[in-house]
């Protein structure tokens, strides 16, 4: 049996979450590492000149989002919810090559939820011309991804609910239904 389908009530969650980090951007541009982006942070084919209308956006989303959740499908067990949307979250972030070979996968393969949820606030290193850069030393420009890795490693060890890290990204609130949903395992 495979566990950690991205069910409905969960992608709502992800895209609520993700989304709300990645912001959407119809226009190509390049990231902080020069990576030609788009929409919800796309790199994928993404080419200086492109531009993408919100359907667009949203169709690429969603089939990436279920393309980065494919290593949480390999891990033996049921995730809670919250370490599901927070390792989903990190997965589509930082690429599932890194997120596989990470010592956080290692600590979710082996039901370490903790220690997991503890590795998330280590990756605050972005490439920039080719250097090494911590997002922590505000010259970089890059502290949001330092703010974002503090709200998935609080959502993951159940610091905070779902809406509470949605409502820090000024996002709406996932629905009651959604949530109980979500909780349950279970498509809405």
């Amino acid at each position: 049996m495979r566990f950690n389908k991205l069910h409905a009530s969960l992608l709502a969650g992800a895209i609520a979450l993700t989304g709300g980090f990645e912001g959407i951007r119809h226009v190509a541009y390049q990231d902080s590492g020069g990576v030609w982006t788009a929409c919800y942070g796309e790199t994928l084919g993404i080419e200086q000149g492109d531009t993408f209308t919100r359907a667009q956006c949203d169709a690429m989303f969603g089939k990436s989002l279920q393309k980065h959740n494919t290593p949480l499908e390999d891990i033996p067990q049921q995730l809670p919810p919250e370490v599901h949307l927070a390792s989903l979250d990190m997965a589509y972030n930082i690429g599932t090559g890194a997120f596989s070979r990470s010592t956080l996968y290692q600590h979710l393969l082996t039901a370490q939820y903790p220690q997991a949820c503890m590795e998330m606030p280590r990756w605050t290193f972005v490439r920039i011309g080719g250097e090494l850069r911590n997002c922590r030393d505000s010259q970089w420009n890059c502290t949001g991804i330092v703010t974002r890795r503090e709200i998935v490693s609080q959502l993951c060890l159940g610091q905070i609910p779902i809406n509470d890290a949605l409502a820090r990204l000024g996002q709406l609130p996932l629905d009651k239904e959604v949530l109980e949903a979500m909780n349950a395992g279970i498509a809405p």
